[in-house]
């Protein structure tokens, strides 16, 4: 549902999207991806460095299922310019669904490759080591690949193109 934008500027500016149902930069958009991928890393060093103590191999799994749940969640549930479909009608003209388009065609052959590569890589570290720390290191690669999954197309947008016109 489109929602009619008034003249006036005073009243344009009283009905302004929440910051979280923004769009947004392209400059923040490149900071969200950045704050995502290091968030991801900084669990993935930290559930491996549990890995080492005491805690049973089920509670780091859930750790790791806890926080791709909540990045996941996050990238969901934002707007992007990949992620609403109701931007095509309302938003984006003809050029920017044209670069969508491409960046979800460049993110498939870019992520193919990634999830070959990253099933390659788990079933090699299920192997070499049989044990609880293989099966980490297999999940570790899982969730990252499946948190690529949904940020690449927006990683390809926000390093190719220029800010959307702000009306």
């Amino acid at each position: 549902m489109t929602e009619a934008r008034p003249e006036h500027p005073v009243i344009a500016a009283w009905h302004r999207r929440p910051l979280s149902n923004r769009v947004g930069s392209r400059r923040f958009r490149r900071r969200m991806l950045v704050a995502t991928y290091s968030a991801w890393i900084a669990v993935a060093v930290i559930v491996k460095v549990l890995s080492f103590g005491p805690l049973p191999p089920f509670s780091l799994t859930m750790i790791l299922v806890a926080a791709n749940v909540i990045i996941q969640g996050v990238w969901v549930g934002r707007r992007t310019i990949i992620s609403t479909p109701t931007l095509v009608d309302a938003e984006l003209d003809e050029r920017l669904v044209q670069i969508r388009n491409a960046a979800f065609r460049t993110a498939f052959r870019v992520f193919a490759g990634v999830a070959l590569i990253g099933w390659i890589v788990a079933m090699e570290a299920m192997q070499l080591q049989p044990n609880d720390a293989g099966r980490l290191n297999a999940w570790l690669i899982f969730f990252g690949v499946a948190l690529l999954a949904n940020t690449l197309p927006t990683a390809i947008v926000a390093w190719r193109e220029p800010d959307p016109i702000e009306a």
